[in-house]
C-alpha cells in the first residue's frame, strides 16, 4: 500500500514539473550579433519584433597594449536607445588574439541618451584595472566608439553609480566629457 502511494505521488510531481514548464517561452542568444553584413543597416524579422544591424568602428588596444586599433563591426540591436549599449558592448571581446579588448571585465550597467549627453553607468572588475596608459586607451576608445554617432554631444561616464574623478585613478574624468 505505502509502495502505491510512493508511485503515486512520484508520477504526481512529475505531472506538476512538466505542466509548470508549459508556456514559459527560452530565449535564444542573439545570433546576428558579431556578424559581418553588406549593407549599414539592415533589418531581420525575429518572432515579430525587428532587430537593426549598424556597422560600426570599435577600438581595442594593441598586442603591446601601446596604441589603439580600429576595427568595423557590426552591432545588432531591436531598439535604437540599444544601439550605444550594443555599441559599448563591443568593445568588451576580442575575436583576434593581435586586439586586446581593453573593457574586458566591464559591465554596462545602464546606458541612456537624454539632451544629447550619453549617461553610462558602469562596473569594472578587479582584473579590469589598468595603469595610466591601460586607463588613456579605454578612454579613448569609449569616446571614439560613441562619438561616432552624431546624436550624441557629450560622455557622461559613471562607475557604479557614481561620478567619480578617475575612472582608474590614473586620469582625470570629465563629467561630461565634450565632443572634441
Amino acid at each position: 500500500m505505502q509502495r502505491r502511494l510512493l508511485n503515486g505521488a512520484i508520477v504526481g510531481l512529475t505531472l506538476v514539473v512538466l505542466i509548470s514548464g508549459c508556456g514559459q517561452a527560452k530565449q535564444a542568444p542573439n545570433a546576428l550579433e558579431g556578424q559581418k553584413s553588406s549593407s549599414p543597416t539592415t533589418q531581420t524579422s525575429t518572432s515579430g519584433s525587428e532587430t537593426k544591424q549598424t556597422k560600426i568602428k570599435v577600438y581595442f588596444g594593441d598586442e603591446n597594449g601601446e596604441r589603439l586599433v580600429e576595427q568595423e563591426s557590426t552591432i545588432s540591436y531591436k531598439q535604437d536607445n540599444e544601439k550605444y549599449a550594443s555599441a559599448l558592448k563591443a568593445l568588451t571581446t576580442s575575436s583576434d588574439s593581435k586586439r586586446i579588448a581593453l573593457l574586458k571585465g566591464f559591465t554596462f550597467n545602464t546606458v541612456s541618451l537624454k539632451d544629447q549627453t550619453l549617461t553610462v553607468d558602469l562596473s569594472m572588475a578587479p582584473e579590469s584595472r589598468l595603469g595610466a596608459g591601460g586607463e588613456d586607451l579605454v578612454l579613448q576608445a569609449l569616446k571614439k566608439t560613441v562619438f561616432q554617432f552624431s546624436e550624441i554631444q557629450s560622455l557622461n561616464i559613471l562607475l557604479d553609480g557614481k561620478a567619480v574623478d578617475s575612472l582608474m585613478g590614473h586620469m582625470e574624468l570629465p563629467h561630461p566629457i565634450k565632443r572634441g
